[in-house]
C-alpha cells in the first residue's frame, strides 16, 4: 500500500475524530454527523520549532514537514469535512520559553497533542508541562537520553520517532568498528553543552564496547590540536548544534586530520552537510532517514515535499512529517469523541491509541516501544561533500 493510498482512510479517520471531538460524532444519541459537527470545527494540534535561534538549522525544515503533512490531510477533506489545524510557536530554543508556550498549547490553545520541542534540553523542560496536563507529545527531533522511558519526571504522555543517541550513536560506531578494524579514537564535545557531554559519555562506552581504545576525551576548541597530536584512527565530534558541528569539522581537518570523523544526530541535516562541504566528506552518522529509501511512502514525501517546497527534504523535516502521519493514525483508531468538553478524555484516547500504532512511513516500518521509543530501521550514512548522504548501511529492528 502506497503512503497517499493508507494517508486517504487515515485523513478520513483523523477529521472525523476531529468532527467527534468538537461536536460528538459517536454519541448514542442518534444524531447524524452533519447534525452533531458545528461549523468552523478543527483538530487541534501544536508544534514547538526552534526556527530561530540554535535551532535554525533545524527548525524551519521541521515547520515544512509538518505543514505539508496537514495540507496533505486537509485537501483530502476527510470525514464530514473537518479540517486539521496546526499552532506552530517557536521557542528561539530557550528552554524556558519553551516551557511557556507549551503551557499556552496545552492550556488557553486547547491542542489534542504537540510535536516538538526542536532540542532534548527544551523537552525537558516542556514535557512535564505537558505531562502534568496529561498532553500527548510526540518528540520528532529530540534524541537525548531521559526523553521517554526512564525520565527524570513523570512521562507517560511523552511518545518520540526520534531515534535516541544511545541507540544511533553505539550503532554508528559498531557500523564503524566492524568494517574499519580502527584501534583508536577520541572524543570532542563543546563545553557547557550538556547534550553534547552526554552523546560523548554515550560514544566512549561505545567505543570501549567495540574494542577502541579511546585515548582522548575532551572539550572543544581547548584540547582539538591535541587530540589530532594522539593520531587517533576516528575522532567522536558530538555537539547539539550544526553550526559548532560544521566548525569542529573544519578545525579538525584545518589542524591536519585525516582519519575518520563520526558525529551524532546533529550531522544529519542538509543545512548541515552542506555547510561542511568538502571538508565533511566521509562524515559518518546514524540516521532516522534516507532519502533514498526506494519505500513507496518515502518516495512520495519527497516528491510531495520537493514539489510544495522546490528544495529537498532532510531528516527533520521526515521526522516531523511521520510525526503528523503517526498522529492522524492513532486519531483514526482511537475513536475519540472529539466534543470540546472531553478534550481530557480524548487525550487519554489518543495516547492509548498511539502506544498500537504501527505502519510504513517515510522512515521506514515504524512502532513505538512499550516504553513509547521507537522501533524503525538505522540508516548508517555519509555526508558526500555536497551537501547531501550516501547510504553506508541500513539496520533493520530486531
Amino acid at each position: 500500500m502506497t503512503r497517499k493510498s493508507r494517508l486517504v482512510p487515515t485523513l478520513a479517520a483523523l477529521l472525523a475524530a476531529g468532527a467527534l471531538f468538537a461536536a460528538g460524532c459517536g454519541d448514542d444519541d442518534g444524531d447524524s454527523p452533519d447534525q452533531a459537527v458545528p461549523a468552523g470545527t478543527t483538530i487541534k494540534l501544536g508544534s514547538i520549532f526552534s526556527t530561530t535561534g540554535a535551532g535554525a538549522a533545524f527548525g524551519p525544515q521541521q515547520v515544512k514537514g509538518a505543514q505539508l503533512a496537514i495540507k496533505e490531510l486537509n485537501e483530502d477533506e476527510g470525514i464530514d469535512g473537518v479540517p486539521v489545524e496546526l499552532t506552530q510557536l517557536d521557542d528561539e530554543a530557550d528552554p524556558v520559553k519553551s516551557a511557556a508556550v507549551m503551557k499556552k498549547l496545552v492550556g488557553p490553545d486547547k491542542v489534542l497533542a504537540v510535536l516538538g520541542p526542536t532540542f532534548s534540553n527544551s523537552a525537558a523542560e516542556a514535557d512535564p508541562v505537558a505531562n502534568s496536563a496529561k498532553t500527548p507529545v510526540l518528540a520528532v527531533s529530540n534524541t537525548g537520553p531521559g526523553i521517554v522511558g526512564d525520565c527524570p519526571y513523570p512521562c507517560e504522555y511523552i511518545f518520540r520517532n526520534s531515534l535516541g543517541e544511545e541507540d544511533a550513536i553505539p550503532a554508528n560506531i559498531r557500523e564503524y568498528a566492524d568494517e574499519s578494524g580502527a584501534k583508536t579514537a577520541a572524543v570532542l564535545h563543546p563545553a557547557e553543552d550538556p547534550f553534547g557531554a552526554s552523546s560523548a559519555e554515550t560514544a566512549v562506552k561505545a567505543f570501549k564496547k567495540a574494542g577502541i581504545e579511546v585515548v582522548l576525551d575532551t572539550v572543544y576548541p581547548g584540547d582539538l590540536k591535541s587530540a589530532v597530536r594522539k593520531d587517533p584512527d576516528a575522532v567522536m565530534v558530538a555537539a547539539s548544534s550544526g553550526e559548532v558541528v560544521v566548525q569542529m569539522i573544519k578545525d579538525l581537518r584545518d589542524a591536519g586530520f585525516k582519519g575518520q570523523i563520526l558525529g551524532g544526530n546533529a550531522f544529519n541535516s542538509v543545512s548541515t552537510s552542506d555547510a561542511a562541504g568538502e571538508s565533511g566528506k566521509g562524515a559518518q552518522s546514524a540516521a532516522a532517514w534516507y532519502s533514498g529509501n526506494a519505500s513507496d511512502e518515502n518516495k512520495d514525501f519527497i516528491a510531495d515535499y520537493e514539489a510544495e517546497y522546490g528544495t529537498p527534504p532532510d531528516q527533520f523535516a521526515a521526522q516531523a512529517y511521520t510525526g503528523i502521519e503517526l498522529l492522524a493514525e492513532a486519531i483514526e483508531d482511537g475513536k475519540l469523541s472529539l466534543k470540546p468538553e472531553d478534550l481530557a478524555a480524548d487525550r487519554e484516547a489518543l495516547k492509548a491509541s498511539l502506544e498500537t500504532v504501527h505502519e510504513e512511513t517515510p522512515l521506514g516500518d515504524f512502532r513505538f516501544t512499550a516504553d513509547h521509543d521507537v522501533v524503525q530501521p538505522i540508516w548508517i550514512v555519509q555526508m558526500d561533500g555536497q551537501g547531501g548522504f550516501e547510504l553506508v548501511k541500513e539496520l533493520t529492528p530486531k
